[in-house]
């Protein structure tokens, strides 16, 4: 028998099928009780060396799937986002439920001519990252919440200028040894062509916060392809979205 990836099935693949999605919450009596749901598009997360050792026969559910999402899409891609775009208008966020199917049931999809695509190399690129960074993501630390909150806002602020808009993400450093806090700002975009004037933009958005709060170190600006994955993984998102605190405000004990 092949194996599911032998089949064509891939992490990052997108499956349009009517599934449930269940979650448990408490009812009325402080019982735990099931939220069912049904749900028609999902994004295969479990991995390719899973994937190719799952034969297409297996009824046990192994493997992961995520709601995709396209109400209110976030503004940017966002690997470090509480919600990522796979596409312009299709998102997953963190604080989804998901759901486990068997490998049988994929295939009985699949031969029932259930509609499915893969994302392209980059996308599934990202979407990998971002399901790393969901598990394994520094905490904002309940001193430096004032100046991420601020320095969130201003971006915020600015992201729907036409400028903002050609800007991808804005990550940030703080260096809370020195005296003031220093910060550091670093766009991600699509265009080199856009770097200067992206510098003085995020400028703009540094010269704008506080300096009882912290004061700007380095600003910069580069493609995706001129970002490094160490930088990704010891910045903060200079977003409130992506700070994933808890919906509606941010959480006093820390962003996680």
């Amino acid at each position: 028998m092949a194996s599911l990836y032998e089949t064509g099935w891939r992490q990052g693949t997108i499956l349009v099928a009517m599934l449930p999605l269940d979650a448990v919450v408490m009812d009325a009596q402080g019982d735990p009780a099931r939220r069912q749901a049904m749900h028609g598009s999902w994004i295969i997360a479990t991995q390719d060396c899973d994937l190719d050792q799952t034969e297409t026969y297996e009824q046990e559910p192994t493997v992961e799937l995520r709601p995709v999402l396209n109400d209110d899409p976030p503004t940017d891609w966002g690997i470090r986002s509480a919600r990522l775009l796979l596409t312009e208008s299709d998102y997953i966020a963190a604080a989804s439920p998901r759901t486990m199917a068997s490998a049988a049931l994929l295939s009985r999809l699949l031969s029932s001519g259930s509609g499915h695509t893969q994302l392209s190399d980059a996308r599934t690129l990202a979407f990998v990252t971002w399901l790393g960074k969901r598990y394994d993501r520094p905490a904002v630390p309940v001193p430096l919440m004032p100046l991420a909150r601020r320095i969130a806002d201003e971006v915020r602020r600015n992201t729907n200028r036409p400028l903002g808009l050609r800007v991808r993400d804005v990550l940030m450093q703080v260096d809370d040894s020195a005296d003031p806090i220093r910060f550091s700002l670093y766009a991600v975009l699509d265009d080199a062509a856009d770097e200067d004037r992206v510098r003085e933009w995020l400028a703009g958005i540094a010269a704008a916060i506080p300096v009882d709060l912290g004061v700007a170190d380095q600003i910069e600006a580069a493609t995706a392809e001129g970002v490094s994955l160490q930088l990704i993984e010891t910045s903060y998102a200079a977003d409130v979205t992506q700070l994933t605190w808890r919906p509606g405000h941010p959480d006093p004990t820390g962003a996680t």
